[in-house]
């Protein structure tokens, strides 16, 4: 090797050094609480023990591409944005022709010893692609400028809840407000976006939810008017046996759990198969009834670390891409993790979204990982702006 590519190997190497440590940290300690609760939430269930080590795995993968992914210079980010894009719409489009029927939905290509989730990794490849569109600062400030970025938002949102998977498609308009509102679009284009919003959310509801979707909407909002009294009546009980059966029993589960929880693989909802998806969509009930409530805000508490640090590396990047990306994975995590929280508490209606780096699966923790290597590589360099077009 020559002596020229010897010096251009080491400035990449040496690009690690520049790594933020708590990025780092928290997100292996995030990591390892999933795998310890995906481990305490299937110790039972012959069907799914195998899914401890198969997340651990997927951890590995996760950290392993991730370190690739910080050492070239994310302007390859910056160019690869909406090729990237591009190919997660076309396999959200074959989805319907190719994906198998899992549980009356169609979300996952097969393939031999796993599955592939786009939506998921259509998540980051809309903050790419916001990015890399957001990053011209006259586009950013007129409201013109944001019909094309809500396109971009709303293209593979309306995809996704077509799956059906309504969770998943709620993530997409708090990432484009929040990248719009950093690029310099007004509180009046703001608005006229959550009014555009409003609307679409009323045209989902009416032509878009399928029928199981709206009776869970429904079954959530008459759940706030129910007192003891109403439980012991026979509409109630139906509607806690079928539409509110599991956000039901992850209240349950939430409510037993205490101050300081049943212990690790002692929840009474986990061990005797009360509470439905405990591994996915509603690991954090786990959490909350076998380490309590100071285990459960413990693990807030790393995923808020997280979300400051994410937003942290913004503020010191002053390269618009660069700080776009920041802001938006850090949108997409925080609100991720925020949904669930709310659904496992039955604050939302119920809906399928995992928790960021605890709930079990490949693509989701493979995605939720590789945003956060390409966030590490932003922080890790600082890039002169001469021009008027950087942030000030």
């Amino acid at each position: 090797m020559s002596n020229r590519a010897l010096r251009f190997a080491r400035r990449r190497l040496d690009v690690l050094r520049e790594v933020d440590g708590w990025v780092v940290l928290v997100t292996a300690a995030l990591c390892l609480c999933g795998i310890v609760f995906i481990g305490s939430a299937t110790r039972d269930d012959p069907l799914f023990h195998g899914q401890q080590a198969r997340q651990a795995l997927f951890v590995a993968c996760g950290f392993g591409f991730g370190l690739f992914a910080v050492l070239p210079h994310y302007v390859h980010v910056l160019r690869g944005a909406w090729p990237f894009y591009g190919l997660v719409l076309l396999a959200l489009l074959g989805l319907p022709f190719f994906a198998p029927e899992i549980n009356g939905a169609r979300r996952w290509y097969a393939l031999p010893g796993f599955s592939v989730q786009p939506s998921e990794f259509a998540k980051l490849a809309v903050v790419l692609a916001l990015a890399a569109l957001l990053r011209f600062k006259a586009r950013a400030r007129t409201f013109d400028g944001l019909i094309v970025p809500m396109l971009v938002a709303a293209a593979p949102a309306l995809m996704v809840l077509r799956q059906p998977d309504l969770g998943s498609s709620l993530v997409f308009g708090p990432v484009l407000l929040a990248m719009c509102y950093t690029a310099g679009a007004s509180g009046r284009s703001i608005l006229l976006v959550l009014l555009c919003a409003c609307g679409l959310a009323t045209v989902a509801y009416l032509e878009l939810l399928h029928e199981y979707q709206r009776a869970r909407i429904d079954v959530w909002l008459q759940h706030w008017h129910w007192d003891e009294a109403a439980l012991d009546t026979h509409d109630v009980r139906e509607h806690l046996r079928g539409n509110g059966f599991q956000p039901w029993q992850a209240l349950i589960a939430l409510g037993g759990g205490g101050v300081f929880g049943m212990g690790l693989g002692m929840g009474a909802q986990n061990r005797h198969d009360f509470l439905p998806l405990r591994s996915e969509d509603y690991v954090f009930a786990v959490v909350g009834e076998e380490v309590g409530w100071m285990g459960a805000m413990g693990v807030l508490a790393l995923l808020s670390a997280l979300v400051w640090l994410l937003l942290a590396t913004a503020m010191r990047t002053r390269e618009r891409f660069g700080r776009l990306v920041c802001v938006g994975v850090a949108t997409w995590l925080g609100t991720q993790a925020l949904v669930h929280v709310a659904v496992c508490g039955w604050l939302v209606p119920a809906t399928g979204l995992p928790m960021p780096f605890l709930s079990y699966g490949g693509s989701s923790v493979f995605n939720a990982l590789l945003g956060v290597a390409v966030c590490a590589n932003i922080g890790a360099r600082r890039e002169p702006i001469l021009a008027g077009d950087g942030f000030t």
